[in-house]
C-alpha cells in the first residue's frame, strides 16, 4: 500500500508561489492540490449536498489545514488581514461551483461554516482556538462583494508593486493599468462609505489612502503612457481624416451588395447615357465604388459594519428552506450560527 504524500505547509506553498502579488501567493497556495487533507476528513466528511459534494468537502479540508497552521487571530490588527483572505477564497470557490447561484454559494458556505465556527469558537481542540473566524455576515452577505474582494486584493497589493513602480520603468509599466482601474472602486466605495450605507466594507478606513488618483502621476512611467496614449489618439484621427469614406460605406453591408446586382447596372448605364453632361463623374464614382474592395473601419483604442441579528435570522431560515435543494437527507439541515 502506498505511503500518503507529506503534508506541506501552507507557509511553505506560500513562499514557493511563483505570484507576485500578495493577495495571488494567497490563492495560488489555497489553490494547490497536492496536499494532504486526509487528516481533515472526520470533521469534513459529514457535510451533505445533493451537488458538488465532493468539491466542498475539499474546500472545508484547505480550510481546516489553514486554520490548524495559521496564529491566533486578532481583528484590524493591521491592513493585511489573511481571515479576510481566506474568506473571500472560500466564497469565491463556491461562486465558481456553483455559477454565481447565490442561494447554493451561501447554502455551501453556510455548512462549512457550521464546522469551522465551532472549532474556532470553543477550546476543545485547541489548535484551531481564536482562529480566523468565518466572515458572511462582514463581507459576503452584500451583493458586490466581488467588488469588496477587489478593492481588498488591491489594498494588501499596494505596499508590493506602487513604491516598485515610483522607482522602475519596467515594473510601472508592468501594473499601471492594474492601479489605474481600482479609481473605479474608490469611486464606488466612496460614494457608498460617505453616505453611511451598511454595505460600506469593514475595511475600507485601512484601505482610504491607497487612492490611485493622487498616485498615478507619482509612478516612474506616467508621462510615458501619457504620451504613448495621445499617440495613439492621434494617429487614429489621422486615419479617420485619410478615409472618411470608409467609415459611410462600411456602416451598412447593403450598399456593397446592391451595387454588384445586374439591375442596379442596367439603371447606372441607363442613367450616364442620358445625363450625358455628368456622365465621365459617374462612371468614375461607379467604378471606383464597384471595382475598389471597400471594408468597414473600426478602431478601438483601449487604455486601457457588522449587520444586525435580523440578517441572521433570515439567513438561517434560508438555510433550513434550501434543505431540499442540497442535502441528501431533507431531514439534515445546516443553519447558519454567527460568532
Amino acid at each position: 500500500m502506498p505511503s500518503p504524500p507529506k503534508s506541506t505547509s501552507f507557509l511553505k506553498l506560500l513562499s514557493s508561489s511563483s505570484k507576485e502579488l500578495i493577495s495571488e501567493k494567497f490563492y495560488d497556495a489555497m489553490n494547490n492540490d497536492s496536499l494532504d487533507l486526509s487528516k481533515y476528513d472526520h470533521e469534513c466528511n459529514n457535510i451533505r449536498l445533493s451537488t458538488k459534494k465532493n468539491e466542498v468537502k475539499t474546500l472545508c479540508k484547505k480550510v481546516l489545514k489553514y486554520l490548524e497552521e495559521s496564529e491566533e487571530w486578532e481583528e484590524n490588527k493591521s491592513g493585511y488581514d489573511d481571515c479576510i483572505l481566506l474568506n473571500y477564497w472560500l466564497y469565491y470557490k463556491l461562486s465558481e461551483y456553483f455559477v454565481d447561484n447565490k442561494d447554493y454559494i451561501n447554502f455551501a458556505y453556510a455548512s462549512i461554516e457550521n464546522i469551522w465556527s465551532n472549532l474556532v469558537k470553543y477550546g476543545y481542540k485547541t489548535s484551531y482556538y481564536k482562529k480566523c473566524k468565518p466572515l458572511y455576515l462582514n463581507i459576503l452577505i452584500h451583493d458586490d462583494w466581488k467588488k469588496g474582494k477587489e478593492f481588498y486584493d488591491y489594498c494588501i497589493n499596494y505596499n508590493t508593486i506602487v513604491p516598485l513602480c515610483k522607482s522602475f520603468d519596467e515594473t510601472c509599466m508592468e501594473h499601471y493599468e492594474y492601479i489605474e482601474k481600482k479609481s473605479s472602486l474608490y469611486e464606488y466605495f466612496g460614494q457608498i462609505c460617505d453616505s453611511r450605507e451598511n454595505n460600506c466594507p469593514y475595511f475600507y478606513e485601512n484601505c482610504k489612502a491607497y487612492n490611485p488618483k493622487p498616485i498615478l502621476h507619482t509612478l516612474k512611467c506616467h508621462d510615458t503612457i501619457v504620451s504613448q496614449r495621445a499617440a495613439s489618439e492621434m494617429a487614429a484621427k489621422a486615419d479617420a481624416i485619410q478615409h472618411p469614406t470608409q467609415q459611410v460605406l462600411g456602416s451598412g453591408s447593403h450598399a456593397s451588395d446592391t451595387a454588384s446586382t445586374p439591375e442596379t447596372s442596367n439603371i447606372g448605364t441607363k442613367f450616364g447615357h442620358s445625363v450625358l453632361g455628368v456622365a465621365p463623374v459617374l462612371l468614375s464614382a461607379t467604378a471606383l465604388y464597384r471595382y475598389t474592395p471597400v471594408g468597414s473601419w473600426i478602431r478601438k483604442l483601449g487604455g486601457t459594519n457588522p449587520n444586525s441579528m435580523r440578517d441572521m435570522e433570515e439567513f438561517s431560515s434560508y438555510t433550513q428552506e434550501s434543505g431540499d435543494m442540497f442535502s441528501d437527507n431533507a431531514t439534515n439541515y445546516i443553519s447558519y450560527q454567527s460568532l
